[in-house]
């Protein structure tokens, strides 16, 4: 270790040779030049001493006396002197290690510091107030002495700022110990807390031979307090209500009785502080069974303003920096396979809304529920001013621009909705273990195969149903062919006479590049163009590596559960015939150019809506089963 060449350093070393803390500026400046004479090699910086050594000193001195560290004066004889308050705190210091090696020992006491001692140096601590909050802070130095102030008359302790709050209760731990060990302390202790205790006796008697015979034990069951809180508070109460009587006290059982004040406020201390750790617990578990409520998805602002159960803030009963500590917790990555249980979604606006995963599913179809009737009814008024003015638009006839209708209008109109289902975790959860995707008791089903459904399916939103809808709400004249043609004639926008005319002109030409057709042959071709729009429906239904067939049974067992094989049989067989029975009837009006994916759904609830199908329980299968064996009937049909 290198030699110190700080002037406060040397000054401390020389004020604890020499015993005392005036020392002699002369004598200082002597010991410094042979100091610097002595370690000028291994510490050039020393070089500073030699030259001109008493005003540098003196100079250095004044420096330190502006700040506090020493005071100089003058003797009777006009010599400079120097006070060193340091030289008591190192004495304290000391005075506490020979307590450790000797626990009889007293502690230091206020009235040992010489009158003239720097009031600066001490800084006064209330065990009532100030003692328990140190706990806490971690600022330990010795540059200067803490007096430890008691509530009645005990004379106060001195103890430098080195040592913390827990040293002092070892000390004080050990000093209780110490005085059970003599005479007959124990057993009369003892005896009293027992008597004052009934039905206790074994617990006292066992923690009397803990704390006695095992203090690493004894301290730490002390600091996480619980039942051993009660003992500890009867045993201190007892100590000082025997020494309280005495009015002259010797300097152990001073020591003694400022040993129990140390203990019975800090076993205080631990115990407000394990009531404050569970109410802590207890309201981090209402904050996460708050996620669990509706609406389920919430902003940092709610968070912040949850309540219990008795309406009381939860933020308070936990510090800020535990709802942080939470949420980072909750939406970490824990496991590198899994999803954290807490989601975070952004809305278009910015805002940033959590939601527990296992509520991803019951919030979607609120979402759902929510916003549902009013993009159903913006779709319905908009087709209904387009029908009034006889216009039309894609997403009345094409599946891709329906769907493309439906997401603005949800962008728009259910924000949080559109931002949930866009949200980067969606696609994850399809493959997450602990995710079904599907509430049976609701009959709702956010995944198919792995893919999220489409958007119109989650909002139960059917094509033709909004088209019959606006419809409903024309006058009766545009339902009448004649009078809306005549109607129409008039108010639909006329194309431009060279559209127009090219119109006609391609119609005629393709009249003449079509041969004519007999009717047997154009019953085949309508046939053929049957099976190829089918053959392009069972693409969308089954799943790639799967087959028509594979998925037709798939299905069956997952609606005809029942176990007798022959009644089973039989239920299959039904069904089935109700549903070739109703698509030959259909099948003569049915065309390619309107059989699609939506003309097979409305079709399959149809029939699942029957009175005959409606009673069997399995909605969502039977669905997905008739819709399969539509397909395979229109793919086969001869």
């Amino acid at each position: 270790m290198a030699a110190p060449t700080e002037l406060s350093v040397l000054l401390r070393l020389y004020s604890g040779k020499q015993k005392s803390p005036t020392v002699l500026v002369q004598d200082f400046c002597d010991y410094i030049q042979k100091y610097a004479r002595h370690y000028l090699q291994e510490v050039p910086d020393l070089v500073m001493y030699l030259d001109d050594t008493i005003n540098t000193v003196l100079r250095m001195l004044e420096d330190l006396e502006r700040s506090g560290k020493v005071i100089l004066s003058s003797d009777s004889k006009g010599r400079k002197l120097v006070y060193v308050p340091q030289y008591f705190i190192d004495r304290i210091v000391q005075r506490f290690k020979d307590i450790d090696a000797k626990i009889d020992r007293p502690y230091p006491l206020a009235t040992e510091l010489p009158g003239n001692f720097p009031q600066s140096y001490i800084k006064p601590v209330y065990i009532t107030s100030d003692f328990a909050e140190m706990l806490e802070r971690g600022d330990r130095t010795n540059a200067y002495l803490c007096q430890l102030i008691f509530p009645d008359e005990t004379p106060p302790i001195l103890y430098p700022g080195s040592i913390s709050p827990e040293k002092l209760l070892e000390v004080a731990l050990s000093k209780i110990r110490l005085f059970l060990s003599k005479d007959e302390s124990r057993d009369y202790i003892q005896k009293r807390m027992m008597i004052a205790n009934p039905g206790k006796e074994l617990s006292i008697k066992n923690s009397l031979e803990q704390f006695q015979t095992r203090p690493s034990e004894s301290l730490s069951a002390l600091k996480h307090s619980g039942d051993i809180y009660l003992f500890w508070n009867s045993l201190c109460s007892f100590i000082r209500q025997d020494y309280a009587k005495k009015t002259e006290k010797t300097a152990e059982e001073v020591a003694l009785i400022q040993s129990v004040f140390i203990t019975e406020y800090l076993n205080n201390h631990y115990k407000s502080k394990a009531q404050q750790n569970l109410q802590r617990q207890t309201a981090l578990k209402n904050l996460e069974l708050c996620f669990h409520k509706a609406p389920y998805f919430f902003d940092r602002d709610t968070i912040a303003r949850f309540t219990d159960s008795r309406g009381v803030p939860l933020l308070g009963q936990y510090k800020s920096n535990d709802l942080e500590e939470f949420i980072k917790e909750k939406s970490g990555e824990a496991n590198p396979d899994r999803l954290p249980d807490l989601l975070v979604f952004r809305t278009d606006d910015g805002r940033r809304y959590f939601v527990m995963k296992e509520k991803v599913l019951p919030l979607v179809i609120r979402l759902c529920n929510d916003g549902r009737k009013v993009i159903k009814d913006t779709i319905t008024r908009e087709w209904y001013q387009l029908f009034t003015s006889y216009h039309q638009e894609p997403a009345m006839k094409n599946s891709p621009e329906f769907e493309k209708k439906v997401e603005m209008h949800c962008k728009k109109l259910a924000p949080v909705l559109h931002a949930l289902l866009n949200a980067s975790f969606i696609p994850l959860l399809a493959m997450d273990p602990s995710f079904s995707g599907k509430d049976t008791n609701a009959g709702f089903k956010l995944f198919d195969h792995g893919r999220l459904l489409p958007l119109s399916t989650l909002l139960m939103l059917n094509r033709q149903e909004l088209i019959t809808d606006a419809r409903i709400l024309l006058p009766f004249w545009y339902t009448i062919p004649v009078i809306s043609s005549i109607i129409a004639f008039f108010l639909r926008p006329r194309k431009p006479k060279q559209v127009r005319d090219k119109t006609v002109k391609s119609r005629m030409e393709s009249k003449e590049e079509q041969p004519d057709e007999s009717p047997r042959e154009a019953k085949e071709k309508r046939k053929e163009e049957l099976k190829q729009a089918a053959a392009r429906i069972e693409k969308e239904l089954v799943p790639p590596g799967s087959t028509l067939v594979a998925e037709l049974s798939t299905q069956l067992d997952e609606w005809n559960r029942t176990l007798n094989k022959e009644v089973k049989e039989n239920l299959t067989e039904d069904v089935n015939s109700l549903i070739r029975d109703y698509i030959r009837k259909i099948i003569r009006t049915l065309k390619a150019a309107t059989f699609d994916l939506d003309r097979v759904q409305n079709l399959a609830e149809t029939l699942v809506n029957t009175p005959g199908l409606a009673k069997i329980k399995n909605h969502d299968a039977l669905l997905a089963y008739v819709k399969l064996y539509i397909v395979q009937l229109i793919g086969n049909v001869s």
